[in-house]
């Protein structure tokens, strides 16, 4: 049974198996039903992402509890899927990095000049906030738990008004803190992806994902040694490397043994001056399937010329419009039946 449930993370969010996901988000599941079969198949339940209000629709379908995870394992998930853990996993990297690459130099430059200066933290109230936003000038504020797009705050240094206050604070009342980053010039996103299953930790490959207003559009199809090679030009390939092989570390040490499934770890690159980039090593960690992971898997399944095509999710808020976004298509992945408002296709990469 292969479930497609892009809710998941609006469930994780709020944290109760009685929520009622917003329809737009079910629709979405309904509309690109079995998507996850196209990433893994198998005996058993196979979700994007497990979640208590997952677990207790099954449950009502009349699944077998055993068939299921139990609470503490869910409880887990969340617990790994708090933003927190990528503030941790980010220092992790970035103590890391310093053992492994002290005293070397890439073009003379040392290699804490390819990192981002300022590191995310998480801040437990208000003051804390306005602290951390006076020292980025600018700077985004994010719930522990969001949605894609969602529990975000774009925040500025001398221009804090009230509501962004009052946001923060219902935030820290109902999640515990806000995750505080120094807002970046970001030219390239992109991820790293993991499964981790027994105890060892897998290497899934690269994803390079392109976002509209916050909103994740799509992902780019290519190779690990293509979008390696573009990743390169930003920074040395010897500090991505090292990234990745320090986060396969750290599953090891934080998620090995308590945490099954897969893991995708969100990054960019941001431009600091003309022609200098940098890295931010761990922007999010999504403790689910993802889109990137089903990029890499087309790829790898269907191989086609490195970055002449794009896996793109359309939506039209009426149904007839999404055959006209779709005309174009090379590929649709989906079954849009006549009601459809989503789907999912791939299309020649014209940027």
């Amino acid at each position: 049974m292969n479930i497609f449930n892009p809710e998941h993370d609006l469930c994780l969010a709020n944290g109760d198996p009685n929520f009622v996901p917003p329809e737009s988000a079910l629709k979405f599941g309904r509309d690109c039903a079995g998507l996850t079969s196209l990433i893994e198949t198998g005996e058993g339940i196979i979700p994007w992402g497990w979640d208590a209000v997952l677990k207790r629709r099954l449950l009502r379908e009349g699944i077998p509890e055993t068939m299921l995870p139990d609470d503490a394992a869910l409880a887990r998930i969340r617990e790994l899927s708090n933003r927190k853990n990528a503030v941790a996993a980010d220092s992790f990297i970035r103590r890391h990095l310093q053992e492994i690459l002290s005293g070397r130099s890439f073009g003379g430059r040392p290699y804490t000049d390819f990192l981002t200066g300022n590191a995310p933290v998480i801040a437990e109230s208000v003051p804390e906030v306005v602290s951390y936003v006076g020292k980025y000038g600018d700077a985004v504020a994010k719930a522990p738990w969001s949605g894609s797009g969602k529990g975000l705050r774009w925040l500025r240094a001398g221009e804090l008004s009230d509501n962004d206050l009052g946001w923060c604070r219902n935030v820290i009342a109902k999640q515990g803190a806000v995750e505080v980053e120094c807002r970046e010039k970001v030219v390239r996103d992109f991820a790293m992806l993991f499964h981790i299953s027994h105890g060892e930790v897998r290497f899934e490959g690269f994803s390079m994902f392109f976002n509209e207003n916050g909103m994740y559009r799509g992902n780019v199809l290519a190779s690990d040694g293509w979008i390696l090679g573009k990743l390169s030009g930003y920074v040395p390939e010897a500090i991505v490397l090292a990234v990745k092989d320090i986060l396969t570390e750290y599953f090891l040490e934080e998620f090995a043994g308590s945490y099954e499934g897969y893991a995708g770890v969100d990054m960019f690159m941001c431009r600091v001056a003309e022609g200098r980039f940098r890295l931010s090593p761990c922007v999010e960690i999504n403790v689910r399937m993802t889109m990137g992971l089903l990029a890499r898997r087309l790829h790898d399944r269907y191989p086609c010329e490195d970055g002449m095509t794009v896996m793109r999710v359309e939506y039209s808020p009426v149904a007839e419009g999404l055959a006209v976004l779709l005309k174009d298509a090379l590929q649709v992945l989906t079954a849009p039946g006549p009601d459809a408002n989503y789907a999912l296709a791939i299309f020649r990469n014209n940027s």
